[in-house]
């Protein structure tokens, strides 16, 4: 890892401890910029997620069937998640009644969470698995 990308990861490390203790302090002054921080690292992890594959996909041309691959499994677990996702409404007091479409969106991101989760915890387990029988 080069030295600029060492110093950004502990400039963003810092910033964040930064604005946590800030946010402790005074939650209801803070709650605004700690929000936009938030989306500010979520914006730069969304682009940089496309620009990288991008990039080695161009420097080597065969990666590209691998880039295609992975991104036809999200678009196919997110597929799966939306229409396995009921969109009925929840009993709740809230002054503006969330629409049909916003239950549908939030129960695809419970459920894509929920494969995900499952998804990592049987990789965790046949990972180590398969390192014990190999290492025998």
């Amino acid at each position: 890892m080069s030295k600029f990308v060492k110093y950004i990861l502990y400039l963003l490390f810092g910033l964040g401890i930064l604005l946590t203790v800030l946010f402790f302090i005074n939650k209801d002054g803070m709650m605004d910029t700690y929000l936009y921080y938030s989306y500010i690292l979520f914006g730069i992890a969304a682009v940089l997620a496309i620009i990288l594959p991008l990039i080695g996909m161009v420097q080597n041309p065969k990666s590209f069937k691998k880039v295609l691959f992975g991104i036809l499994l999200a678009a196919g677990l997110v597929a799966v998640s939306y229409f396995a996702a009921s969109g009925d409404a929840v009993s709740v007091n809230l002054a503006e009644e969330p629409t049909a479409f916003t239950y549908k969106i939030t129960d695809t991101g419970l459920i894509l969470t929920y494969i995900l989760l499952g998804v990592a915890f049987f990789s965790i387990i046949a990972g180590s698995v398969m390192n014990m029988v190999k290492n025998r």
